[in-house]
């Protein structure tokens, strides 16, 4: 049982109560948080105090959908033929990295991209992941690697028609394999995970329904996906969801950018979670999450691969919707709030807040801020003046500490994604 006090720290902890101390403390039991507050407290009850000079605390944050099989997609060679639109940028693109990856080269994504979640402070990660000629071993490999970085991890191995029937069964049972081996595991709690509506059949839609649990998938991202949907004589993507029974509290659907309104209330019945993209949106040209949509569900927040920072998707999605001159809406509530309830009811954890009871994951930033910041404009400080966190906390143990690493060789992390990057770009082309 080790106890630590870390004291002399700004608490900013949205959402949760109280939401700001400018000068507070936070005592850690092994992996919960045991008490929040300010003011003078016994301090000879602890096995480490931490003075932290005033540094700025959050809660550990939380990607509602994240892509890590990309993240040696940096600088790779443009695709041979420009593409036109959605489907032929995930033809040209997206399908043939994940088709290149193997086993050495899909470590390095893992490692590589929990390393870039980790210093910017995500603590908490919901994957959806593709390999096709690397699906056994791939999801168990990915849970180790998150333990090994203490990150709390959902995985999902995206099944799909598209390589045939041979890939869709391996697809199936490697994800079943997992939910049935981290049943109990509360770091590790994996979701069915399938590509998208247009990539898959009735007869497979009804043979995934038989598993019955919760699925990660791609949901009207472009209108390609309603189209082919409507082919098959559904009037939408979600309603065709519905009719196998693949939506519950535990279902995740990303993007929801085309759903109709009588899909919202699909969701409302089910209880389904829709996770908002907007970085990803905006790079592929597919639309804006509308504002009526946003106002009538809990939406998450997730990168779709984009990018590690989640502060940077919120601030990103701001800008966006204000350049479209569309509607403001909530993006810190979506990071702070809803991500946290989600996470929380996927994984059984207490992920997300600052509170008694809360899993210990902090993120500490060495921040001077040049106005005064207040329980009243924190959220403009937090999207607007944070950068990178010098320390990172995951159940009550530092992995980043002082700007380093702690237990986990970056040098060589990111030395051999470098070797495995040029090696599946000759692949893809």
């Amino acid at each position: 049982m080790k106890k630590t006090l870390i004291k002399n720290i700004r608490i900013v902890n949205p959402f949760g109560e109280p939401e700001f101390i400018e000068n507070g403390r936070v005592s850690i039991m092994n992996d919960k948080i045991e008490k929040v507050g300010s003011g003078i407290l016994e301090e000879n009850d602890f096995d480490e105090i931490l003075d932290f000079s005033g540094k700025t605390v959050l809660p550990g944050m939380i990607n509602m959908h994240h892509h890590l099989y990309s993240s040696l997609a940096i600088g790779m060679p443009p695709p041979q033929k420009i593409p036109n639109n959605f489907t032929e940028i995930l033809e040209q693109i997206w399908w043939k990295l994940d088709l290149a990856l193997d086993e050495n080269s899909t470590r390095a994504s893992f490692e590589t991209g929990l390393l870039e979640c980790l210093k910017c402070g995500v603590t908490t990660v919901i994957d959806h992941h593709s390999s096709p000629n690397f699906t056994e071993g791939s999801l168990e490999m990915l849970a180790e690697i998150a333990e090994k970085f203490g990150i709390n991890i959902s995985p999902a191995f995206e099944i799909t028609d598209r390589n045939g029937e041979g890939y869709f069964e391996s697809g199936l049972a490697v994800n079943l394999r997992t939910l049935q081996k981290h049943e109990n595991n509360p770091h590790v709690f994996p979701l069915l995970g399938l590509h998208a509506s247009f990539t898959l059949s009735d007869k497979s839609l009804e043979k995934i329904a038989e598993s019955d649990c919760g699925i990660h998938i791609h949901v009207s991202e472009d209108k390609a996906d309603e189209e082919y949907t409507k082919r098959l004589g559904y009037p939408s993507v979600i309603q065709r969801l519905n009719h196998f029974g693949l939506l519950n509290e535990r279902s995740l659907v990303a993007h929801g950018i085309h759903i109709l309104p009588e899909d919202l209330e699909i969701l409302q019945k089910t209880g389904a979670n829709l996770v908002h993209n907007p970085t990803s949106n905006a790079n592929n040209k597919v639309g804006i999450l509308s504002s009526e949509i946003i106002e009538k569900t809990k939406v998450g927040l997730g990168t779709d691969g984009m990018q590690a920072s989640m502060l940077s998707e919120a601030k990103e999605g701001v800008l966006i919707r204000s350049s479209h001159k569309e509607k403001n809406v909530d993006y810190f509530a979506f990071l702070f709030e809803n991500n946290s309830q989600i996470v929380s009811k996927l994984s059984g954890l207490k992920l997300g807040n600052i509170q008694p009871g809360y899993q210990a994951d902090l993120v500490f930033f060495d921040y001077s801020p040049k106005t005064e910041i207040t329980k009243e404009n924190f959220s403009a400080h937090i999207l607007f003046g944070l950068e990178n966190p010098t320390d990172v906390i995951t159940r009550g143990k530092f992995r980043i500490r002082n700007g380093k690493c702690v237990d986990l060789n970056e040098f060589e992390i990111l030395e051999k994604a470098r070797l495995q990057s040029k090696l599946i770009w000759n692949k893809m082309n």
